[in-house]
C-alpha cells in the first residue's frame, strides 16, 4: 500500500485554515478527562472537567464536517454508505479519517463519562470503581462499544444496585 500524503491536505474553512494534519494533536484533548474518570471519579470537578475534551472534539468534528460540506466541489462523488466498498473508499482520504477519529474520540469520552456517573449514582464504592469500572473505561477508550457492553451487561447488572432503589446498600464484589 503506498504511503498516504498528509502534507498537502486541504484546509478547513471553519477551523482557521488548519487542515487535518495540523489539528491531529487535538484528538488527544479528551485524555485528561479519561484520567479524571479513572483516578478521581468522585472529585467534585471530575464530571465537568471530563466533559471538556468531548465538547472540544465534538466541536472540531462539527466544524470539520461543515467545512467539508461547504468545500464540496459538486463532482457528484457522494459516498455510498450502504456498501462496505463505499465506506472503505471514504476512509482512504486522511481528512475523512480525521473526521471519523474525532467522532470516535467525542462519543467514547461521553460513554466513559456516562459509565462513571451512572456507577456513582448506583452506589459503586471506590473498590468497585477500581476493580470493575476502570476496566470498562479502558475498553470504552480503546474499543468503544466493548466497554459499554461490559458495563451494561455485567457490572451494572450483577454488581450495582438499580437506579430506582431507595436503599444505598451496595452489592459486594
Amino acid at each position: 500500500m503506498p504511503p498516504i500524503d498528509v502534507d498537502n491536505l486541504a484546509p478547513f474553512l471553519l477551523l482557521g485554515g488548519y487542515n487535518a494534519a495540523d489539528l491531529w494533536p487535538t484528538t488527544n484533548c479528551a485524555m485528561p478527562g479519561w484520567l479524571l474518570l479513572a483516578l478521581a471519579p468522585r472529585w467534585r470537578h471530575t464530571a465537568g472537567l471530563s466533559l471538556i475534551g468531548a465538547i472540544v472534539s465534538a466541536t472540531i468534528y462539527t466544524l470539520t464536517a461543515i467545512s467539508m460540506i461547504v468545500a464540496d466541489d459538486g463532482s457528484g462523488d457522494d459516498p455510498d454508505f450502504m456498501t462496505l466498498e463505499g465506506v472503505a473508499s471514504m476512509f482512504r482520504d486522511p481528512t475523512v479519517v480525521f473526521l471519523g477519529w474525532t467522532h470516535y474520540v467525542a462519543y467514547d469520552a461521553l460513554i466513559g463519562r456516562w459509565i462513571v456517573l451512572d456507577s456513582i449514582e448506583r452506589g459503586a464504592s471506590l473498590k468497585v470503581h477500581y476493580l470493575l469500572i476502570v476496566p470498562c473505561l479502558f475498553f470504552a477508550l480503546m474499543l468503544g462499544p466493548v466497554g459499554f457492553i461490559l458495563y451494561i451487561s455485567i457490572v451494572r447488572t450483577f454488581f450495582l444496585r438499580s437506579g430506582n432503589e431507595s436503599d444505598t446498600k451496595e452489592k459486594s464484589v
